[in-house]
């Protein structure tokens, strides 16, 4: 009884609230399906590997919310803990799937213009494959360990405050690095120069029309949902432990919870991997999509 009391009294003093039972189990559930989906369809995917970021995603959402379940029998230190670092952080992983594949789009950009046009300019550095990815995955890394450092010093409530703090200048500093990357990712969107098809390797067919389009509808609506999130956990954070939305469980699985699992399925249903050269599809050398009149242009901006 003591023991139940004492857990009890820890959820209050980690939560403020009595976290409820089913609905982690859930989720436990849904993330380890979505691994095993993820699992499947990059092993079936040629090349690419660097997907597999995904599963290791939604394996650590499952493992967070294997903590939070813990939490709900035994709220220790250790269990809140574990469940912050893996629920705070490993979202972060999602981000880099972005940088990585608007790297790869960038990348597809055919190196010789057609006969008839004139000669390119040099990429300005920010639109460099290896900077998009490795400068925005640099900056999510810092962030990273400013909020995993910060979690860490959550665990003691003598230093509570300053790791609230710590978590909430990595959060904001990847806000800011977040929204210089989707300035990036319209400017590529809106530049013909960076449309492709792919040509399969084993004949000389193209296996789509609009690969860019699909690739960037993902890259869009997973932006924005990644966006939403970490304003809510910015908002949770500025207004503290004992806050209207950090006491509010509904908050969380509304707009961290739900989301991720949104861009979980919105990566799937339109899976990248199928929309990027590997090793069975290679992009054109030259520009990629036929010639548009401006009457089609103009039809296309209006849908």
């Amino acid at each position: 009884m003591s023991d139940s009391n004492s857990s009890m009294a820890n959820a209050m003093r980690f939560f403020h609230y009595m976290p409820i039972n089913i609905a982690p189990q859930v989720f436990v559930a849904v993330f380890a399906l979505v691994t095993a989906l993820f699992v499947y369809r990059i092993i079936r995917s040629p090349g690419n590997k660097w997907l597999y970021i995904l599963p290791g995603t939604a394996l650590a959402e499952a493992l967070g919310y294997g903590f939070r379940t813990a939490c709900v029998y035994d709220s220790t230190l250790g269990n809140y803990v574990a469940m912050t670092l893996f629920l705070l952080v490993s979202p972060n992983a999602l981000a880099l799937v972005n940088y990585k594949t608007l790297g790869n789009v960038i990348a597809a950009k055919p190196s010789t213009p057609p006969s008839g046009m004139t000669e390119q300019k040099p990429d300005p550095f920010w639109l460099r494959p290896k900077f998009v990815t490795w400068f925005f995955f640099s900056s999510d890394i810092f962030a990273f360990l400013l909020q995993g450092g910060g979690g860490g010093l959550q665990a003691s409530l003598s230093t509570r405050d300053i790791g609230s703090t710590i978590t909430l200048v990595g959060l904001s500093i990847q806000l800011f690095f977040f929204a210089s990357f989707t300035g990036i990712a319209i400017y590529v969107h809106r530049s013909p120069r960076f449309d492709y098809q792919l040509l399969s390797s084993s004949s000389s067919t193209t296996t789509g029309s609009t690969p860019k389009r699909k690739v960037m509808t993902c890259l869009f609506s997973t932006i924005v949902l990644l966006y939403i999130r970490s304003i809510y956990r910015v908002a949770e954070y500025a207004m503290g432990y004992d806050g209207p939305i950090a006491t509010a469980e509904w908050a969380f699985y509304v707009f961290d919870s739900a989301i991720i699992l949104a861009c979980f399925i919105i990566y799937y249903l339109w899976f990248v991997g199928d929309y990027l050269p590997n090793s069975n599809n290679k992009a054109n050398e030259y520009v990629l999509e036929p010639p548009i009149e401006i009457s089609q242009l103009s039809k296309c901006n209006k849908d």
